[in-house]
């Protein structure tokens, strides 16, 4: 009888994101009559939901950036329960991963979506993550990015070998099945008859909503007719949420919170605009349900939006970081409907290449190869 492969996945998980998404794909979707799957996380939140009747769940607390004995206690676990591979995403979690699977000769693979040099932190934190990124990298058999740009990076300048690199882009997989339901959202939120600019994502500084909301009263100054008839709806919830809500109290009832949301669908089928000013990205997955369901984008112009959104093509791009681009980008957007609309349906064609079926393909491919090394 064939043996199965047995794989660890390792998480924060604190927050539901991108990295706890795709994660959560695989151990639900991946055959278990070839492989045994087991996650180490924290045993609460959406992604724990999602994942504990489909593999078999080992608590683990990494929310302590320096509780070095959660090396101690994953390297049990992988010895315990006889661990081929050892696949770890975010930071945090590669370095706890990699230094335990080398202490219990397992091999480590890493989800790279970020790389460690587009962290947005100050220049001593900054060197302490290279630094104990290094460490992790030099510990870790192979490697799986989401984009082209993030592959180039771990090869020119983290030194490692294009071999060990396999670039799997993520998947534009939307929950709740086909259909949507866009007219409770804009009856909920107060969204009839106004054009919707809708981001979604975690309230933190890398994902730029302060240069959106800096962007919209430039927009008024410029083109107060059409300033007057749109409403932004920003979902998702983080440590920059008081912040964020400071700063759009000028705009009164023009933004609009919602805090995170599950129903991502129904949110995106609401919008008339998907917007996404973040200061630095990977493949951003909202992006890519964005266009999956035909909406037009305005994104900042980072290496792996590129990769996806092509200016004037299936969508609009703005100099990142700056609220004036943003607000000129945005302005021509909601002055042409019409080509709104055909950004729309050639970003809907863009991401009906990024399916499920090749992303959870690759990834069997993968832990074959790295498990029967």
């Amino acid at each position: 009888m064939k043996r199965r492969i047995k794989i660890l996945f390792v998480i924060e998980n604190a927050c539901y994101g991108g990295g706890e998404k795709t994660f959560s794909l695989l151990i639900r979707g991946l055959p278990k009559e070839e492989f045994g799957i087991y996650c180490a996380a924290l045993p609460s939140g959406r992604f724990y939901e999602e994942v504990k009747d489909h593999c078999r769940f080992l608590p683990l607390d990494l929310s302590c950036r320096l509780n070095l004995r959660n090396i101690g206690r994953l390297r049990t676990m992988m010895a315990e329960n006889d661990i081929d591979v050892a696949h770890s995403q975010g930071a945090r979690a590669d370095f706890f991963c990699a230094l335990a699977a080398a202490k219990a000769g397992v091999r480590a693979v890493s989800t790279v979506a970020m790389p460690v040099d587009g962290f947005d932190v100050g220049w001593l934190r900054k060197k302490i993550y290279l630094a104990l990124n290094a460490a992790a990298e030099k510990r870790t058999h192979s490697f799986i990015t989401v984009a082209d740009y993030i592959k180039q990076v771990l090869v020119e300048r983290h030194g490692i070998p294009g071999g060990k690199v396999e670039v799997i882009p993520n998947p534009a997989v939307l929950d709740g099945g086909d259909g949507f339901d866009a007219s409770r959202v804009i009856a909920e939120l107060g969204l009839r008859g106004r054009i919707v600019l809708a981001a979604l994502g975690r309230l933190e500084n890398q994902k730029g909503f302060d240069i959106l909301l800096e962007a919209l009263p430039l927009l008024g100054k410029s083109r107060p007719e059409l300033f007057e008839k749109i409403k932004c709806v920003i979902a998702g919830s983080g440590s920059q949420e008081a912040a964020l809500r400071r700063l759009a109290a000028p705009l009164g009832d023009k933004v609009v919170f919602t805090g995170f949301r599950d129903d991502v669908r129904d949110f995106l089928a609401a919008a008339d605009v998907f917007v996404l000013p973040s200061r630095s990205e990977g493949q951003p997955l909202a992006l890519l349900e964005a266009m999956a369901i035909g909406k037009p984008v305005l994104a900042a112009d980072l290496p792996g939006v590129k990769e996806l959104v092509t200016d004037g093509d299936n969508g609009a791009l703005f100099k990142a970081g700056d609220p004036t681009a943003m607000a000129e980008r945005l302005a021509a957007l909601l002055s042409d409907p019409s080509g709104a609309r055909r950004f729309g349906a050639a970003a809907a064609g863009t991401a009906s290449r990024f399916t499920l079926e090749p992303f959870m393909h690759a990834h069997e491919e993968f832990y074959l190869k790295a498990g029967n090394q």
